[in-house]
């Protein structure tokens, strides 16, 4: 940054301060004491004094007449006047040592300077930088925005600690405010189904009073006939969209049974697929159970055979099979067809309630078939295989009952029917 940052500048005038003062105040310290020491140790003048009543000591013994005295008192002279030669220079330097301790010391406390200034700069790059990163951050979960990926610089253990953990709650609450926006969106999608579903039932029960008058009034008019037959297929048509809404965000009622898995599907790929399609189940014996309702579950899996069989036959040719395992405690259910497969655009909207690629579609069948899974305690996939063609899959746990889910949110995801 062109201007620095003021956190960082006040971190760093803090860690200078706390590392010069102490610095500079020993330094201080330690040469007044030096100082002192060199005082105390200054013995100079006693060494003159010593030296002066010696040579008078010295004079006399010479003037003794005793030779052994005289010869005594010349090498003790020798002797004094050597330590007195020395006691001189050791003075002239305590005296030079003196003026330079205030030199030493400043030279040490600027050497002491530099090395807390580095210091300082070193720390308050890596302790500003994560905690105006983590000030940014903040900022940035509050607008909605992602977080930047890690841009490798160094950080101590606790602030990468902390920014793992700022990261984790980051996702936490993407992932809550999505799952808020898809509760929300689901509750919004069941008001609107269940009010659609109530204004068609309300015109279709006398339709079909007036439809059957009219077969008794013109029973042997072909031209009647034929309009009649066409009233009645869309009429019944209108019926089985109002059951399809009514059923958005709504299970049977009732206790769940065990459900054989195997047997259900063996009974849809005969009954729900066109007769020119080829089938294929791949399950092995013997599967555990699964805890449901039996119609829902046959319902949800009947509305993915019926698109898988759809898929096929637009496509002209390839067949639908359908893979059954168990593992982890799960029985997990692929519905394989040789279609073009999903558009890679759609791979992750086909469960949503307002999606369809069918011109008459409604965008409830797959919204259907993951509310009923997710109500038994199951998820749902979607995605294109490799080697061609779409994979639709279901795992419901295997075994034990479940509780009665609260369907409020049941239906998060929906359909690309």
């Amino acid at each position: 940054m062109a201007r620095r940052r003021p956190f960082e500048r006040r971190l760093r005038r803090a860690l200078l301060m706390f590392a010069v003062l102490p610095s500079l105040l020993l330094v201080g310290l330690g040469a007044y004491a030096v100082s002192q020491a060199v005082h105390l140790s200054h013995a100079g003048g006693a060494w003159e004094r010593a030296g002066a009543s010696g040579g008078e000591l010295i004079r006399r013994a010479e003037r003794s007449g005793d030779p052994a005295l005289a010869r005594a008192a010349a090498r003790h002279r020798d002797e004094l006047e050597a330590s007195i030669t020395n006691a001189r220079r050791w003075e002239y330097l305590l005296h030079r040592s003196i003026a330079l301790i205030p030199l030493a010391g400043v030279l040490i406390g600027g050497v002491l300077a530099v090395l807390a200034l580095r210091a300082s700069r070193r720390m308050g790059r890596r302790l500003s930088h994560p905690v105006e990163e983590l000030a940014g951050w903040a900022g940035m979960v509050g607008r909605r925005q992602p977080l930047p990926a890690d841009d490798g610089m160094a950080a101590a253990d606790e602030f990468a600690v902390l920014r793992q953990a700022f990261k984790r709650m980051e996702a936490e609450l993407a992932h809550a405010h999505r799952a808020e926006l898809e509760a929300e969106r689901a509750r919004t999608w069941v008001g609107m189904a269940r009010r659609v579903a109530h204004e068609l039932k309300n015109p279709l029960t006398p339709m079909r009073f007036a439809l059957r008058t009219l077969h008794r009034a013109a029973p042997d008019r072909e031209d009647a006939r034929e309009a009649l037959e066409v009233l009645q297929a869309e009429s019944a048509r209108l019926e089985e969209l109002a059951r399809t809404f009514a059923q958005l965000g709504r299970m049977p009622d009732g206790p769940r049974s065990e459900v054989d898995v195997r047997e259900m599907l063996d009974y849809l790929l005969r009954t729900h697929l066109p007769p020119h399609v080829p089938s294929d189940l791949r399950a092995p014996e013997p599967l555990p159970p699964v805890m449901g309702h039996h119609d829902a579950l046959s319902r949800a899996f009947a509305n993915l055979l019926l698109n898988a069989g759809e898929v096929v036959s637009q496509a002209g040719g390839g067949g639908v099979a359908v893979e059954v395992h168990h593992a982890d405690g799960q029985v997990q259910v692929r519905v394989l067809d040789d279609g073009p497969g999903i558009a890679p655009e759609n791979v992750d909207r086909v469960w949503e309630p307002d999606f369809t690629t069918k011109a008459r579609g409604t965008g409830l069948g797959l919204a259907l078939v993951r509310q009923t899974v997710q109500a038994h305690g199951g998820h749902v996939w979607a995605r294109n295989r490799p080697e061609g063609g779409a994979e639709f899959g279901v795992a419901l746990p295997a075994g034990a009952a479940l509780p009665e889910p609260a369907l409020s949110g049941a239906t998060s995801e929906g359909s690309a029917a």
